[in-house]
């Protein structure tokens, strides 16, 4: 996001394409969890390095209390700012109670977070990102670029009291609170066009292919990335075993069964929206090849969404553990299927992108 306001006709589509996010899949072995907070960040800080830029990511000092902490945050913000760094940063909402009690969640906007749905506030973020561009101290004003829509040239360098950004951002979880992101200049220069695009072609062939190299640094052991981790999802997703696994995980972190599939939703949800995003992109640049695989990948992730969605049904209609068994098969055969799909479609991108040294080898 925060990019954006920086980079010159970079825009989000084009950003999320670069990072090469929609390539990955990350998968915790006989866990049912794809917690993506362990790659995208490497992803964002590899986007920077693109650009000659560096990723920082700061939160306020640890024994900062209040009004010290705020202090510092709007200090720390206005010192970007004087770099000529746009802040990224978060602003908390929640959803209404009386939306909540029907087990619905709705933006301040109005707009129906369906992906959220499922989540206790334990699990849920319950905050959006937004781009900080200019900060007035004096006059008590802070000028932003909000989620999505500043992208495209709405709500783009908005005006807001300064005791706004107060307000949305000290009731935020501690991992949200006063956390500011910043993209700074360095000495390394920005890679030119055909450079980008031959580094990301290769780092979207190791995503497919599971090069943690291409995820997250210090992966635990049952992590698993790209057709290795789609792979061992698909077997995890065999009835028995995924209500076996299912259960032990309620047992065992004191979760609730819904939500565990509530989290799973979530990153179906992600990974359909991310690849989509990204294939805007392609079909502006004309990338028809590119696009052709990433458009299929994008449909195949929405539909394994919707099967997921009728398993999801199952659980959260009927209270009695025994019958989601039979009642949910249907739902898993189906995603099991979609995921078969989504191997083959894997391994088809493999074959027709070998590696470079590969090519080489094959011509002598």
């Amino acid at each position: 996001m925060v990019l954006g306001s920086f980079v010159q006709d970079l825009t989000y589509p084009k950003s999320v394409y670069y990072s090469t996010t929609p390539y990955g899949f990350f998968y915790i072995r006989r866990a049912l969890a794809m917690p993506q907070r362990f790659w995208v960040e490497d992803d964002d800080k590899w986007l920077a390095s693109l650009y000659g830029l560096t990723y920082e990511k700061r939160g306020p000092p640890a024994e900062a209390a209040e009004p010290a902490g705020w202090e510092e945050y709007v200090l720390r913000i206005e010192s970007y700012l004087k770099k000529g760094a746009p802040v990224q940063t978060y602003l908390g909402w929640s959803p209404r109670a009386e939306d909540e009690s029907r087990g619905e969640i709705v933006t301040p906007r109005g707009l129906r977070a369906f992906w959220w749905e499922g989540l206790t506030k334990k699990f849920r973020p319950d905050m959006h990102s937004f781009v900080v561009v200019g900060l007035d101290r004096a006059g008590g004003s802070v000028r932003m670029n909000l989620p999505m829509a500043g992208w495209s040239g709405q709500e783009k360098n908005m005006t807001r009291p300064l005791t706004f950004l107060r307000r949305v951002t000290e009731g935020l979880r501690p991992e949200f609170k006063y956390v500011t992101i910043a993209y700074l200049k360095t000495s390394s220069s920005s890679v030119d066009d055909a450079s980008i695009g031959r580094l990301v072609s290769e780092r979207a062939r190791k995503k497919v292919a599971g090069d943690p190299g291409a995820y997250h640094r210090d992966r635990p052991e049952r992590h698993l990335f790209g057709l290795p981790a789609l792979r061992a999802f698909r077997d995890d997703l065999e009835p028995r075993t995924f209500f076996s696994i299912l259960n032990e995980r309620v047992r065992r972190q004191n979760i609730s069964p819904l939500e565990v599939l509530a989290l799973l939703k979530l990153v179906l949800y992600q990974q359909a929206f991310m690849t989509s995003l990204a294939s805007e992109y392609l079909e502006q640049e004309r990338m028809i090849d590119e696009l052709e695989w990433l458009g299929t990948l994008s449909l195949l992730y929405r539909k394994l969404y919707l099967s997921h969605l009728k398993l999801f049904q199952v659980v959260r209609e009927n209270e009695h553990k025994d019958t989601w068994l039979k009642k949910g098969e249907p739902a898993l055969r189906e995603m099991r299927r979609t995921v078969d799909e989504i191997v083959v479609h894997f391994e088809k991108y493999l074959r027709s992108r070998p590696l470079a040294g590969a090519a080489l080898m094959s011509e002598k």
